[in-house]
């Protein structure tokens, strides 16, 4: 990697794709650390109006910046050419333009496959999000059908004003078509001075950048929805005051959100607020219910016959089936004419079938789990203390599905014929094949 880090040094030049908002950005980057740009836009104008002064225009500075004032390019460190074929001189690629209709990415990817020669220890950065798989299925499948093996990698870009550009100092996520892409991604953020978190695949990345717009997104609408059921109310303060106080870092994932507290809670806030606005809410506390519903309807057109749960306790440990998930996934299995066993050390028999009557008790420390699939569902205090050899002599490392929403299960191991999915982990896929 070292050779690309000097190969990049020897001419401290990049090519850049793209002349909107994104390309100028990094342009101003570059120029800042030193580097010289080779720049083609594939509409001309905007290259006659950059080499004229006149871009960006008026409309564009009111849209790149909140107070109108772009910094200005430094015209003798760039190269405009309009002979897209220059720009294979280089060998870092900088895409800074989305895939369209009018500009689409498998028209590029032609140009690399037809400068295929002059591609040798290249990198191909791409900067705009799309729709995901799109960089994979429109512009590296071509590559591979001809055969160039090239790294192609993604630096997406979240922020559309120059005050953003400029004052966010966080992390850039990368994602490459193979290690040696990421890696020489890194080495050239390192010269930018900025840096990386790595990501599996350029489709996650894709869904991770999309994905982080759509919740601030979503996150907006509910604080609008929330300023007309409570109009009297400052949601503009109360907003902020809420972002800052709550700690996303522990956001768990999977039915154990399902809980007594946060259907409490919703319930208080819809029946005291103004008018039926709160819709997103609603549908919130739908899909987290639903959710359960989908394993269920999964497991039946699998004709499974019979599952096991483990843990019936809303909170772990504690003694308490209020809004308990657990039961809700019993009853619908039960619905279902699917047989439900059930262990959760906090219960004896008698409380099982009281509650679940339908359900069979299961006493886990003198039976062995003798259905296909196990729903691990909450922690008691035994299971925080079992042992691989424990699992074994229980049978929850040989069952064909072991569904883990506490995730504390993964670092076991299982049999050959077991899929271990702790849900929200990406095995799921594998479940419904």
């Amino acid at each position: 990697m070292n050779n690309f880090k000097e190969l990049i040094l020897k001419t401290k030049k990049v090519s850049i794709w793209g002349i909107g908002y994104l390309g100028y950005t990094t342009i101003l980057r570059l120029q800042k650390n030193g580097f010289r740009t080779t720049v083609y836009d594939f509409n001309e104008s905007r290259l006659d109006d950059l080499i004229g002064n006149t871009y960006p225009s008026k409309e564009q500075l009111n849209s790149w910046s909140k107070g109108g004032k772009i910094p200005i390019l430094n015209l003798e460190k760039l190269d405009v050419v309009k002979d897209n074929n220059l720009l294979f001189e280089n060998h870092v690629h900088i895409v800074s333009f989305p895939n369209t209709d009018k500009f689409d990415y498998s028209e590029l990817a032609k140009l690399f496959v037809k400068n295929r020669d002059k591609l040798k220890d290249s990198l191909i950065i791409f900067q705009s999000a799309g729709i995901p798989k799109t960089i994979e299925d429109v512009f590296c499948k071509i590559l591979e059908e001809n055969n160039l093996n090239i790294e192609v990698s993604t630096v997406f870009r979240s922020d559309w004003t120059i005050e953003d550009f400029f004052n966010k100092n966080y992390k850039k996520t990368i994602s490459g078509n193979n290690l040696e892409a990421v890696d020489k991604t890194q080495i050239f953020l390192k010269l930018l001075n900025l840096e990386s978190i790595k990501l599996s695949s350029i489709e996650e990345s894709e869904i991770y950048e999309n994905t982080k717009n759509a919740l601030n997104y979503t996150m907006v609408a509910f604080f609008n929805q929330l300023s007309l059921a409570y109009p009297h109310v400052d949601i503009n303060e109360l907003s902020k005051n809420l972002l800052k106080d709550m700690n996303f870092n522990n956001l768990f994932l999977g039915v154990s959100s399902v809980d007594y507290k946060s259907e409490q809670s919703i319930e208080n806030i819809l029946r005291s607020s103004s008018g039926d606005f709160l819709s997103i809410l609603k549908e919130a506390n739908n899909t987290n219910i639903s959710f359960l519903f989908y394993y269920v309807n999964l497991l039946k057109n699998k004709n499974v016959n019979s599952v096991t749960i483990l843990g019936l306790s809303s909170y772990n440990s504690m003694k308490d089936l209020r809004f308990s998930p657990s039961v809700m996934l019993a009853e619908y299995l039960n619905k279902e004419n699917i047989q439900v066993y059930i262990h959760d050390d906090n219960f004896n028999k008698d409380e099982v079938l009281e509650v679940l009557p339908h359900c069979e008790f299961m006493d886990i420390n003198s039976n062995t789990i003798k259905t296909d699939v196990v729903v691990i569902m909450s922690l008691s205090k035994e299971y925080k203390f079992y042992t691989q050899n424990k699992i074994d002599e229980i049978g929850l490392s040989k069952v064909k599905y072991v569904l883990d929403n506490t995730g504390f299960f993964k670092n076991f191991k299982y049999s050959e014929n077991t899929l271990y999915h702790q849900l929200c982990d990406g095995n799921l896929i594998q479940v419904i094949n």
